[in-house]
């Protein structure tokens, strides 16, 4: 259990970005060296799955709250399960709500060229994004693609979000019930978000380029303040 990874997923939609400007008039500098997914490889994955269908987007579009001049509707993100680091490449924006297809993409690059013995994930909704899972990662671009074995991921869904599913889920996602993981909680992602919705307003009207170089170095401020406080923790917790 020493070599397990935990990783907490979740969405994000405080952090909106209205279309104020395009990628030619506000460029990323270093696009994808930080934390935030490489935006090429990430919007071509996205369009696989986009509508061609003006229709259907209408409809979609209806379910959602205030989206109306927005380019961004949200942004997932993944960290660290036990120590609410946020992983490299492992952020990336939401179009129409928070979809199988950005989740997708942003999991399998944040663990890109690394291995682990097993995986933990804990996600709010890990019982419909577990299903159909392996079958998606064929669709995953080969550059990021990593090879795991169906044994070696456990998806989980945290805590305090368990005793809103169903009682088969309350069992077959609980941490309680599950081998190797003592007593991970799973919400530390809830408490990076809380750091990061407090710069809401203010990359909301960023062109997309200087919003993402913003969030790269608030997240990068919020890892660096993560790991100067791990000393203060107790060592039973780390």
């Amino acid at each position: 259990f020493l070599y397990f990874m935990f990783f907490a997923i979740d969405a994000n939609f405080r952090l909106r970005n209205h279309a104020v400007s395009n990628h030619h008039c506000s460029p990323t500098l270093g696009n994808g060296w930080a934390y935030l997914a490489p935006r090429e490889s990430y919007d071509n994955h996205i369009l696989q799955f986009m509508s061609s269908c003006s229709g259907f987007a209408a409809i979609f579009l209806m379910t959602l709250k205030n989206v109306k001049g927005l380019r961004v509707s949200g942004v997932g993100g993944i960290c660290c399960g036990r120590h609410r680091v946020w992983r490299a490449n492992g952020i990336g924006d939401l179009q129409k709500g928070e979809r199988y297809c950005n989740i997708d993409f942003l999991f399998w690059s944040s663990i890109k060229d690394e291995d682990y013995l097993c995986i933990v994930v804990s996600y709010d909704i890990s019982c419909q994004w577990s299903q159909n899972f392996w079958t998606r990662m064929d669709d995953i671009d080969p550059s990021i693609k990593v090879k795991y074995r169906e044994g070696k991921i456990m998806f989980m869904v945290p805590k305090f979000h368990l005793r809103a599913h169903q009682r088969t889920c309350q069992t077959k996602y609980s941490f309680n019930y599950a081998s190797g993981v003592g007593q991970t909680h799973g919400e530390v992602v809830e408490q990076g978000w809380a750091h990061l919705k407090k710069v809401a307003t203010q990359t909301k009207e960023m062109g997309p380029g200087t919003r993402a170089m913003t969030l790269d170095d608030i997240v990068g401020f919020a890892n660096w303040r993560t790991i100067e406080n791990l000393g203060e923790l107790n060592p039973i917790y780390i």
